[in-house]
């Protein structure tokens, strides 16, 4: 594809909305980047006070936004009475769904009364240069939960000539059955306006809601997950091998843990228990480490800052996970889909990690519970300590190398599918005149 713009004495614009975290920006970076090179604009709008500091709090992450470049600009939206508001938009907008208030009279005719009110706040606080895009093509990237949102519709009715993509904030793969037969082959219709963008066919399976996410308008694109393609892949690929080569050349260990908090997966207890296995299974097998945390996006009051003031080997990093695995022999992960981008470089995973205990999304499968990681085969599992130490000794003894097993074909297909992410989104881009074929 070439990248020259369709009309060269009017540049593009691709506007990103993040509202949740860091993994919103990381998975649609890819994207970001090839735009930026084809002479887009990008505007990266912040709707909430969270999804701002957790990209800052990602080095590569806040260096591509932060980047000297004329074409990429960044905005802060939300404040507690925006989000406030968005919230209780939110609401009502379900719940005029649920109770059908369409039906009734003066319910409707209150809550349209409000809709009104509360689209004219919203879209007064988008950035000027956004608003002036409103008889323009352009882009807007947003999260794929924000279809159940009414500031999605806003955004339709009042940029009408754009293109949506609804893309995953994470590159979780939501398929239960591995094994189940999808067809990878796909038609697309590249004319509509609107694109949900997702791994593999089997995730739409799992998340089909039969509402927004089933609307005739919306058409599904499975192109696996940009960031896992071989190019964006190659040059963290090189200096992880570069430096797991050097093992016998160092007198330290360099151990990445993916961590989790408190919250819906996990009790304080629990949290804290992960926590203390971690240090003594490594301290266990290995004399000299460096423990490098890597907290989740959401990973609030951690138990990691406490244990990292009293211990100097145990180092909290604030980078994106790639930059972090391609300096570290092996990876503990407490469940995550970190997991497949650090078994992507090419580095060992044990999961530390019960799922029977802590069942929530996880897959029952042979009358016990496991996770989607173990039925991949790319992570050694480990319910509890012993089984860490025994991993971590197993790993010691192999140098620290993958094991030699396979994965499961699915993700090998996950995989060959994110090759291709860049020939269907240009296809999009060619199709409304974007850029040239």
């Amino acid at each position: 594809m070439s990248s020259m713009i369709d009309d060269k004495s009017s540049v593009h614009s691709a506007a990103v909305l993040l509202s949740g975290s860091a993994g919103e920006l990381d998975w649609v970076l890819p994207i970001l980047d090839s735009l930026l090179k084809k002479g887009f604009n990008l505007k990266i709008i912040f709707l909430t006070r969270h999804s701002r500091s957790s990209v800052q709090k990602n080095r590569m992450l806040n260096d591509f936004i932060s980047q000297e470049n004329s074409q990429l600009q960044t905005h802060m939206c939300g404040g507690y009475f925006f989000e406030k508001v968005e919230h209780f938009s939110y609401f009502i907008h379900r719940a005029s769904i649920k109770f059908n208030f369409t039906k009734k009279p003066i319910v409707r005719n209150i809550y349209n009364f409000l809709s009104k009110v509360l689209k004219k706040f919203y879209l007064n606080h988008l950035p000027s240069n956004v608003l002036l895009l409103k008889k323009k093509k352009c882009l807007f990237f947003s999260e794929f939960p924000k279809l159940r949102r009414p500031s999605d519709q806003w955004l339709r009715d009042e940029f009408r000539k754009a293109i949506f993509f609804y893309c995953p904030h994470s590159p979780h793969i939501y398929a239960e059955n591995l094994d189940k037969n999808y067809s990878t082959s796909q038609y697309i219709n590249y004319g509509k306006n609107y694109f949900l963008l997702l791994g593999h066919p089997a995730d739409f399976s799992a998340i089909n809601d039969g509402k927004e996410l089933a609307a005739d308008d919306l058409e599904r694109v499975f192109l696996g997950h940009p960031k896992y393609s071989n190019n964006w892949l190659l040059k963290f690929k090189e200096k992880s091998h570069t430096f797991r080569s050097s093992i016998s050349n160092r007198n330290e260990v360099n151990i990445l843990v993916l961590s989790r908090g408190i919250g819906g997966y996990l009790d304080s207890q629990s949290h804290l228990d992960l926590v203390d296995m971690t240090i003594e299974g490594v301290c266990n097998e290995i004399k000299n480490y460096n423990l490098l945390i890597k907290k989740h996006p959401r990973e609030l009051n951690s138990h990691w800052d406490v244990a990292a003031s009293a211990n100097p080997a145990i180092k909290i990093i604030d980078d994106h996970m790639m930059n972090i695995a391609t300096s570290v022999d092996f990876v503990i992960s407490f469940w995550g889909s970190g997991a497949m981008d650090c078994y992507a470089l090419g580095v060992p995973v044990i999961e530390l990690f019960d799922p029977n205990k802590h069942p929530k999304q996880q897959i029952f499968y042979n009358k016990e519970y496991t996770t989607i990681y173990r039925l991949l085969g790319i992570v050694l599992p480990a319910n509890n300590l012993k089984e860490l130490v025994r991993a971590i000794s197993s790993l010691k003894n192999n140098n620290f190398l993958l094991p030699s097993h396979e994965p499961h074909p699915f993700f090998n297909e996950l995989m060959s599918a994110s090759n291709e992410w860049n020939t269907k989104i240009d296809k999009i881009l060619v199709t409304h005149n974007l850029i040239n074929n």
